[in-house]
């Protein structure tokens, strides 16, 4: 009878040791990753933007990079601290590559991570970027001042209308101010489009695949954006900030280094990276 009593007791004790085990494993599974990853591009700067998961868990964020392919190795390249979020909000956060050479196409991820150290999965999003350089410039009407009517993108510089590396240059016409593709002398091949008003530098992201001006020069309009395809098939944008018909105009400029690459700013609906591609 004792006998039987022990072997009870034995059994009722591992039946609560049981019980208590499966009472603490607690499930902790990995975060989710970020949502709505994007990219601007910018002169030297590649601005990373993102939106966290609804998790109060997470801790921090990673970014990853590299300079192959999408499918490629990623290197973290930095870490942003996450804002508590009690109330699960959608809440906005970014990183700023300043390690980014202008002419250079690299490609991005961002990771969640949580306060178990846990890292989520890459997110989903194709994210590449080239960076390329931008300024601003004041060209003359070339009746006024040829020496600065023209201006070379490969240079970022001001030159004579006249000579060849004149990539684009203004001129007057009845008191009405022209961009003109080219030299004074041919287009070179050089096309040039008037994208329109815009509110904003941004505005345009894309070089346009058609639509160039048959007469090889546009109107210049205030806050008109321009597109510009070089004749080495590179692309560059100019938006008129400053227009005075007897002196000439303030321009800002981007100009894409990489040959039949469109992107000129932030991503926008563009299907395809036109990266080591034919010229369009």
């Amino acid at each position: 009878m004792l006998n039987k009593l022990l072997t009870l007791l034995v059994l009722f004790g591992l039946l609560v040791v049981a019980g208590c085990d499966e009472e603490d494993e607690i499930y902790n599974p990995a975060p989710e990753p970020p949502q709505g990853v994007y990219s601007v591009t910018s002169d030297g700067v590649v601005e990373i933007h993102w939106n966290g998961p609804y998790d109060r868990d997470i801790v921090e964020y990673i970014v990853y990079r590299n300079s192959v392919s999408l499918e490629a190795p990623y290197t973290e390249i930095g870490r942003v601290t996450a804002d508590d979020n009690p109330n699960l909000d959608l809440l906005l956060y970014h990183y700023y590559d300043e390690q980014a050479d202008n002419g250079t196409t690299y490609f991005y991820a961002v990771a969640s991570v949580d306060h178990a150290g846990q890292i989520s999965t890459l997110s989903a999003e194709d994210v590449f970027d080239t960076p390329r350089p931008e300024g601003e410039v004041f060209l003359s009407d070339i009746a006024v001042d040829e020496s600065k009517a023209g201006f070379n993108f490969d240079s970022h510089s001001r030159v004579y209308a006249s000579i060849s590396s004149c990539d684009v240059y203004v001129d007057s016409y009845e008191g009405v101010l022209y961009l003109n593709a080219g030299n004074m002398m041919t287009t070179k091949g050089t096309l040039i489009q008037d994208m329109g008003y815009t509110d904003y530098w941004d505005d345009i992201g894309w070089a346009p695949a058609s639509g160039w001006s048959e007469l090889g020069y546009v109107e210049i309009i205030l806050n008109h954006t321009y597109v510009i395809r070089t004749d080495d098939s590179c692309y560059a944008k100019m938006r008129a900030t400053s227009v005075d018909k007897n002196t000439g105009v303030i321009f800002q400029w981007a100009h894409q280094e990489v040959p039949g690459n469109r992107e000129l700013s932030p991503p926008t609906e563009e299907p395809d990276q036109f990266i080591n591609s034919e010229p369009i």
